[in-house]
């Protein structure tokens, strides 16, 4: 799974919540006009799906381009980091 995440605290919960799935995640935060860690092309390639956390518009979309994309609120990803990765989970099952 690969993720972007605009806040830390939904970056935190979707991590652990996926970990202690068995998942392997890797998370890309944006926010203030900044990438402190920028997701890599072979993360990107390897990811299964892609979770967004989102409270505005995020840069480089398109690199994602033939993943399944799961687009949620970065609130929805901090109360209920679960049902998220259920959400994703599903998108791997029907796919």
């Amino acid at each position: 799974m690969a993720g972007v995440a605009h806040s830390k605290m939904a970056a935190v919960a979707l991590t652990k919540e996926a970990e202690k799935r068995g998942h392997i995640i890797a998370v890309e935060e944006q926010g203030g006009h900044k990438i402190p860690t920028k997701l890599t092309s072979e993360q990107i390639s390897e990811a299964d799906v892609v979770i967004i956390a989102k409270m505005v518009t995020i840069s480089g979309k398109n690199r994602f381009a033939g993943k399944p994309i799961l687009d949620v609120s970065v609130n929805k990803a901090v109360r209920e980091p679960a049902l998220i990765i259920d959400q994703a989970e599903n998108l791997l099952t029907s796919s």
